[in-house]
């Protein structure tokens, strides 16, 4: 999943912007992975030899991955994988636990009708992608992310979107949703499912108990002792 290998003689068809796109998803699946472990510092050069290419994408990525909290930058140090224990997921989901099941309480009364056909939509290819060999983590993680935040535009709290906004994007969302059990993603989307359909029925208790339920399950499916 890293770049193809460019050739000096011959200049690719290729914008700067894929290219970092690439090199981030690059590096991001070597620390989901445990490649880069945290503590660990990343040197550009280095990053640039290993993925064939330049120095300019690289700097571009770590700039990136920095913003969605997988590394820090280290004044003339350089870039610094960010530790990340089980204690710091088990804390994320309590506090989604929390606040998602308020939203969804209020969710359940303002949401509307495009809304919910998306969330249908959202489950049915998370659905589908879980059959697969080898489901694509970062797609699934991808609709994860927008059922999640389509329950909370629903909810019309611009209060409560501020207060999740960190606890859902970049390396944390990512990080949550990796390396469950084909069991657990399973047990996951049915969950989804049944949220859709508490909201769809304007039941705002059930909706918010669902959401808890379901937060706190996705919680206990995480492997123990991943960085």
């Amino acid at each position: 999943m890293m770049p193809h290998p460019r050739s000096h003689h011959s200049a690719p068809n290729i914008s700067m912007d894929t290219v970092t796109d690439q090199v981030c998803l690059a590096i991001r699946q070597r620390i989901l992975h445990g490649e880069f472990a945290g503590g660990e510092f990343l040197h550009e050069q280095s990053l640039a030899d290993e993925l064939n290419t330049s120095v300019g994408p690289v700097h571009e990525a770590l700039d990136r991955l920095a913003a969605d909290g997988w590394i820090e930058l280290i004044p003339y140090r350089g870039a610094r994988v960010i530790e990340w224990t089980h204690e710091d997921t088990q804390e994320v989901f309590e506090l989604r636990a929390l606040l998602e099941a308020y939203g969804a309480r209020r969710a359940a009364a303002r949401i509307r009708p495009p809304q919910l056909a998306r969330l249908r939509a959202i489950v049915e290819e998370e659905k589908a992608l879980v059959q697969q060999a080898e489901p694509p983590h970062d797609r699934l993680s991808e609709l994860n992310l927008e059922f999640h935040e389509t329950i909370l535009v629903g909810a019309g709290s611009r209060r409560l979107q501020r207060s999740l906004e960190t606890v859902l994007h970049g390396a944390i969302s990512v990080r949550s949703t990796y390396g469950l059990s084909r069991i657990a993603m399973d047990k996951a989307l049915d969950e989804h499912e049944a949220i859709v359909d508490a909201l769809a029925n304007a039941d705002g208790e059930r909706a918010a108990d669902l959401m808890h339920i379901h937060i706190l399950s996705v919680a206990r499916g995480q492997p123990d002792g991943r960085s």
